[in-house]
């Protein structure tokens, strides 16, 4: 069985904290569908999607 490589990836949502809603990371998504968090300044917690 082939195992798809992550070759590439987008952008789907912002990550927000929950109290100042400041962007605080992005979620990606990449082309084997995997969705893979990128913290702006380390992982957070307490966050909402956009």
């Amino acid at each position: 069985m082939a195992h798809n490589k992550r070759l590439e990836a987008k952008p789907i949502k912002r990550i927000l904290d929950r109290k100042t809603r400041e962007v605080v990371g992005w979620l990606y998504e990449w082309n084997t569908g995997e969705r893979v968090p990128m913290w702006k300044d380390g992982c957070k917690t307490d966050v909402v999607y956009e």
